[in-house]
């Protein structure tokens, strides 16, 4: 789920005293998500989807690399 994600992302956010700039529980009633159904979430295994994703990023940075940018 992109809220999800969004929340994940943005939590590892800190400010110049290295204080989280926003809490979980912020976020998901920012985004009006449950605090229990981000855990839920961020607890499941990886999926097969994207663990494929991850490989193919990996090779697409490599050729962009190899090729100059291009």
């Amino acid at each position: 789920m992109a809220r999800y994600e969004y929340i994940d992302a943005k939590k590892a956010v800190r400010n110049a005293d290295e204080t989280s700039r926003y809490t979980v529980r912020a976020m998901c009633r920012w985004l009006e998500v449950s605090v229990s159904g981000f855990y839920e979430w961020a607890s499941r295994p990886t999926s097969a989807t994207a663990r494929r994703q991850e490989r193919i990023k990996v090779l697409i940075l490599k050729a962009f690399t190899h090729n100059q940018g291009c």
